[in-house]
């Protein structure tokens, strides 16, 4: 109560707070990303926005006022000075190339810009501006900025205006995200919230839980906010993951009082149910926690942020749930309990559990050879699996931004670059007519290239030798160097080393294997220029933001299975320590790898591909269908220790579990399915594959699991060790133990002479709790 105010102030903050960009996925220890930032460095952020509309013509002096604007205007200014790196107009580079020194023709300077700053009409242009570091950080100011700008000085109308690049990824994932939080986080909340009070059967009862869950909620977004964490749009999905999971020990404590409460006080009904659930519910938020911890390895900040601050949030989780919801419970609980008789889940041949148990038993063997054989066959499919973060697999087809990536595309030219530098050191011996074949011989390599659509050489901005010499190549060098510096495309280092880009352009939107592209590019590079690199210190190396989404795309593959591996092996350690022995722990692990190896497996075989918010799911829905197994298992062994025989005591854990997993199954995929409309596509198919997940495992868990305890290897969980099997019978307080109670009056509901009422309307425990449905 006191750290509310905190709480609250935490949680709004980090709810408007917004650093999404698919560049900030990888942080600046990513070698990769060094190399990317090293480029940029010398010749720019990749960090650009691309603007055209219908009408932006070479021809059209507007745009001199549109650019002059983007330069000077003190919107565009920061403390520190001009928020952009540069501005490159297609108008003012075309009168570059046919004004002093190069004096080119007009037909000469459009084929020499067409595919990237003219387009194929020769008419058609557009405005690049690239962000320095501090105008990324406002890029959602100076977006609309440009928008306003374009339409005031050139008249493009803004449903006319079409902006790309990466720039507008990050933007455009920004407004994603928000819209995703406001539009659906309140949706996700309010079906929890129903289904809740539906499966409870109790309003009292379903506001507890979800008071509880958005206390939960609450905690973890103020910590993400305390720590100088910011939301990003992976971020999102935390505050309903932890709101859900919260539900779900919920779901199992009030359940386990529901079991009590009609033959028992209040009082005792809680102490109750806190003593059979506080083992499960901590090993389920350890083991949750280890899960979603095991994304710390990943190489990728994104990802890491969001394994940490959840396994955080999971851990505040059940300390609130075993803290507050019992004394919650018993304040808010009634009087007095209705009256029914025992529950016996040996008399009830008909019931749903029975039938179920009695299925599993005939055909256990069947069920878990299928099991086994249905994980190896699918699994198999895993190593088939093949990542990617392509602006599609970001935003929908019909998404505004992929709309304007296409027109762009249509009417400029392709939108992603290929890097490649020439470096040559200070002491190089190389004549100037030499750089220049090595720089043409670059340019050939790459318009070699079947998915390169158009090439930008520093050779195009030098004039034509019909007959090449050392002087005259030193002459053109020389005096066109003004002009391909000032379009960044030659830079010296502090240490005279001289380096030339070239810049090919391929589709963004095309079917184009990236990866195969970087690697089919080095292979020709070194082919072609064998006899030149490493000739007098000369170095060719692939840069920019094709190479580096090459690594991002590789660190995602490997990042599943590092994480899914790191997660069992954590997992398994802790249920082979809680069922004290390494095969049981192994056993009791199956039902929890199942549900990831066979839909990553199934994936690999469709030939899906994985994307960043797929690659959460794995290790998050292995913690979480522990949580589950664990409840199952518990109960299991407790009625194992009060001495039943096995196929009573699964069909007890049926009985007093099963209604309370499929519970937190419909209430945490009705919640999870709100997320599944979002716009950003990550945060969709993480919802999408949740609820696949969550569905599997409790399959795992109702069919596979009992199928493995009713069979041979079921018995090796008869192996308790008596100090476990004496602590178990201690609490093993099943309600078929007690005796029967008097229908009038009962000492223990409400002290001596009490009489006991039937619950009123509206109270905690609902007047039919012992009837289980399904």
């Amino acid at each position: 109560v006191i750290a509310s105010p905190w709480i609250v102030a935490g949680t709004m903050t980090a709810l408007e707070s917004n650093a999404n960009s698919p560049l900030d996925w990888v942080d600046d220890g990513f070698a990769p990303r060094q190399k990317y930032d090293r480029f940029s460095d010398q010749f720019g952020s990749a960090d650009v926005v691309v603007i055209s509309w219908p009408g932006c013509r070479i021809d059209d002096p507007r745009l001199d006022t549109f650019v002059r604007s983007l330069r000077k205007a003190s919107g565009f200014q920061g403390p520190d000075g001009w928020l952009f790196h540069h501005v490159t107009c297609g108008r003012q580079t075309h009168a570059a190339l046919t004004g002093a020194p190069l004096s080119l023709s007009t037909d000469e300077a459009t084929r020499r810009l067409c595919g990237t700053l003219i387009g194929p009409d020769g008419q058609t242009t557009c405005v690049v501006i690239g962000f320095t570091k501090s105008g990324l950080e406002q890029r959602g100011r100076l977006v609309p900025l440009i928008r306003t700008a374009a339409r005031h000085h050139c008249g493009a109308a803004m449903e006319n205006q079409h902006l790309a690049g990466p720039i507008m990824d990050g933007y455009c994932v920004d407004q994603a995200s928000q819209s995703t939080m406001h539009r659906f986080a309140p949706l996700a909340s309010i079906v929890a919230f129903c289904l809740c009070v539906f499966c409870l059967e109790s309003l009292i009862a379903g506001c507890l839980v979800f008071g509880i869950s958005l206390a939960c909620q609450a905690i973890a977004l103020s910590v993400l906010h305390y720590s100088g964490g910011s939301m990003t749009a992976l971020l999102i999905v935390l505050p309903p993951l932890i709101q859900l999971l919260a539900i779900a020990g919920g779901i199992h404590f009030v359940n386990y009082y529901f079991e009590f409460a009609p033959r028992t006080s209040p009082a005792t009904a809680v102490r109750r149910a806190l003593r059979i659930a506080w083992v499960p519910c901590l090993l389920s938020a350890a083991t949750t926690a280890i899960g979603l911890g095991s994304l710390a390895v990943s190489g990728l900040v994104a990802v890491r942020e969001f394994g940490i601050y959840a396994a955080i949030g999971v851990i505040a989780t059940v300390a609130i749930l075993l803290s507050f919801l019992p004394g919650a419970v018993l304040w808010l609980g009634p009087n007095h309990a209705p009256i029914t008789g025992p529950v016996d889940s040996t008399s009830h041949g008909s019931s749903v559990w029975h039938k179920l148990t009695a299925w599993v038993e005939r055909h256990g063997g069947f069920v878990s050879v299928s099991a086994c054989l249905l994980m190896i066959g699918l699994g198999l499919g895993v190593s088939r699996l093949e990542a990617s973060v392509r602006i599609e697999t970001l935003f929908g087809q019909g998404s505004r931004l992929l709309s304007d990536y296409a027109w762009i595309e249509q009417n400029v030219g392709s939108m992603v670059p290929i890097e490649v530098i020439a470096s040559f050191p200070a002491h190089s011996n190389q004549s100037a007519l030499d750089k220049m074949e090595t720089l043409r011989q670059i340019e050939t390599v790459l318009r070699e290239l079947p998915t390169v659509d158009a090439v930008t050489s520093p050779l195009d901005f030098m004039p034509e030798l019909s007959d090449p010499d050392v002087q005259s190549a030193s002459q053109a060098m020389g005096f066109s160097r003004p002009i391909v510096a000032n379009f960044n495309f030659v830079n010296t280092s502090d240490g005279g080393i001289e380096s030339w880009r070239t810049t090919a352009y391929t589709s963004a939107l095309g079917k184009d294997d990236y990866v195969r592209l970087v690697s089919d590019l080095d292979d020709l590079l070194a082919r072609t220029l064998a006899n030149r690199i490493g000739d007098d210190g000369l170095r060719i190396e692939t840069s920019g933001l094709m190479p580096l989404v090459h690594e991002i795309q590789r660190q995602l593959l490997a990042d599943l299975f590092a994480s899914f591996v790191t997660a069992f092996i954590l997992i398994a350690g802790v249920m082979t320590i809680v069922h004290a022995g390494f095969v049981t722990g192994l056993l009791s692990m199956i039902p929890n790898v199942f549900p990831a190896m066979t839909l990553f497996g199934l994936l690999g075989w469709c030939g899906h591909r994985i994307d960043i918010g797929s690659i959460m799911t794995a290790s998050v829905a292995m913690g979480i269908a522990v949580d589950d197994t664990l409840h199952f298992l518990n109960y299991f062994e407790r009625e194992l220790a009060a001495g039943k025989p096995r196929r009573d005591a699964v069909l007890g854990a049926y009985t007093h579990c099963g209604r309370a997993m499929i519970q937190t199954t419909l209430i945490c995929g009705g919640g999870f399915a709100m997320f599944a409309f979002s716009d950003f596509v990550p945060t969709a198919r993480f919802a999408w594959m949740m609820i696949l997940l969550l569905v599997a495992a409790l399959v795992g868990d109702l069919i596979i699991l009992p199928a493995i305890l009713l069979g041979r290897a079921g018995k090796r969980f008869d192996c308790v060790s008596p100090k476990v099997a004496d602590d178990m019978k201690e609490t093993a307080v099943t309600i078929e133990h007690y005796a029967p109670v008097d229908t009038s009056i009962s000492d223990d509901a409400g002290g001596p002479g009490t009489r006991i009422r039937q619950a009123p309307a509206g109270s905690l425990t609902p007047v039919r709790a012992p009837r289980r449905r399904v």
